[in-house]
């Protein structure tokens, strides 16, 4: 019986020492690593200056001097001298129209004036012999009324009969009508003479009419320029004030571009301080335009929109490329501004977030974007023909979190979030998406 229990019992102490024998003698467990991402980057520290912001516009150009040339009367064309497109010198014949259509009607209104010039003289002349006339009417009719006089006297003295008392009277009545429809043509002198100078001035102003139809026939260039469009050929019959083609001036072209309502107030108040504010043009990116077109802003469209108001742009340099109607990229610099921090591009995460460098962690940062910079060259030359602006463009924002000195972030990151470990390197030539591990012992 005994010795059923102390097998039993032994076996079991054996076990128990064997346990804690391989639990004394088992290797030790390695340490856990946990690795963090560290990102390699570069960095810009901040530099809060005084500087002008530039805002890229899109414009169109226009001109002030556009002439439409319209046929003066139905006629044919005769000739037509210029082809769309085509550059023409000022007093340069563009288009004939054919001068028989304008000879008739020119030749009545020069006969129809002539003719109102010879009823007025001869009304004048008419004049003059009605005042000799009348001159003598009078004195037939007092000589008239003398002579009834004497007769009524001799009637009454039984000395002569009624028949001649009658005939004196007779006369003197005749003689009293021819008197004053002799006085009426004297007095109607001054409206006939009104009359016919009135019908004088309206034929004058149908022959200058004609005359001047005859001028406009030949189309010559007013100023030097370009021809917009041709509307007609050679042989085309074309009726009054008909298109016949469109010319414009190439030294009065304009830009107009759409100021945005957020910078409106800003410009207006620049230009009633008397600031000049400078500008250049060109059809593209800086990076394609070896040639920016320098502007100056003349002055702000009268009507406004809901998107902002037009500012209207004048080129200064000579020799200009632009078609009128062509699209053009204006870079308007605004009045300079204090505390403005130069950022690239690539640092921007959004339109108002970068991220600021504390102790190799990064912090996100709200910022304002108020323009654009040109490094390099950010300054206008408005003297000269054509500038080239340096290359580099980078923002201007600003932000009170931001002071002189900081660090930020100018390496793109796209998982960037706050509290990323990084590491600055010099060399702006690393890859941005080199790592390196750092081992975080955790027992």
């Amino acid at each position: 019986m005994l010795k059923k229990f102390i097998i039993p019992l032994i076996i079991f102490i054996l076990a128990i020492v064997f346990f804690k024998m391989m639990t004394a003698t088992k290797e030790q467990s390695p340490e856990i690593e946990v690795n963090e991402h560290v990102w390699r980057v570069e960095q810009r520290m901040v530099e809060k200056q005084k500087l002008s912001p530039v805002i890229t516009l899109y414009g169109r150009v226009e001109t002030s001097e556009l002439l439409n040339a319209a046929a003066p009367a139905a006629c044919q064309v005769a000739r037509v001298l210029v082809k769309e497109g085509e550059y023409v010198d000022k007093g340069q014949l563009m288009l004939s129209l054919d001068p028989a259509d304008f000879e008739p009607p020119l030749m009545q209104a020069q006969s129809k004036v002539k003719e109102l010039k010879a009823l007025l003289k001869s009304d004048q002349l008419r004049h003059k012999t009605n005042l000799e006339s009348l001159k003598n009417e009078k004195k037939l009719l007092r000589l008239s009324e003398k002579a009834l006089a004497r007769a009524e006297k001799v009637k009454k003295q039984n000395l002569g009969s009624i028949s001649e008392t009658e005939q004196a009277m007779r006369q003197v009545e005749i003689q009293r009508l021819s008197y004053n429809n002799m006085q009426f043509s004297v007095d109607e002198h001054q409206a006939r003479q009104e009359q016919l100078e009135a019908r004088l001035i309206q034929a004058e102003a149908d022959l200058r009419k004609n005359s001047l139809a005859v001028e406009r026939s030949q189309i010559i260039a007013p100023f030097s320029g370009v021809v917009a469009k041709v509307n007609v050929a050679q042989g085309d019959r074309v009726n009054a004030n008909e298109k016949l083609l469109s010319f414009y001036s190439t030294e009065r072209l304009e830009i107009r571009a759409k100021l945005p309502v957020s910078v409106l107030s800003e410009i207006q108040q620049s230009i009633a301080a008397g600031f000049v504010l400078k500008g250049y043009a060109g059809s593209g990116s800086l990076e394609n335009d070896s040639q920016q077109v320098p502007l100056l802003l003349d002055r702000i469209s009268g009507e406004a929109q809901a998107s902002g108001v037009d500012a209207i742009f004048t080129i200064k340099a000579e020799q200009v490329r632009f078609r009128m109607g062509a699209i053009v990229v204006v870079r308007l610099q605004r009045p300079a501004r204090d505390n403005m921090i130069k950022v690239p591009y690539q640092a921007m995460y959004g339109s108002d977030r970068l991220y600021q460098i504390k102790d190799n962690r990064l912090q996100a940062i709200k910022v304002k974007t108020i323009g654009e910079y040109y490094q390099q060259d950010n300054t206008l030359d408005i003297g000269r023909e054509t500038q080239t602006p340096g290359r580099e463009v980078v923002l201007l924002v600003e932000s009170d979190a931001l002071q002189q000195g900081d660090s930020i972030l100018s390496t793109h990151l796209p998982n960037a979030f706050s509290g990323l470990k990084v590491d600055v390197v010099a060399d702006k030539h690393v890859k941005t998406d080199a790592e390196k591990t750092v081992k975080v012992s955790v027992k």
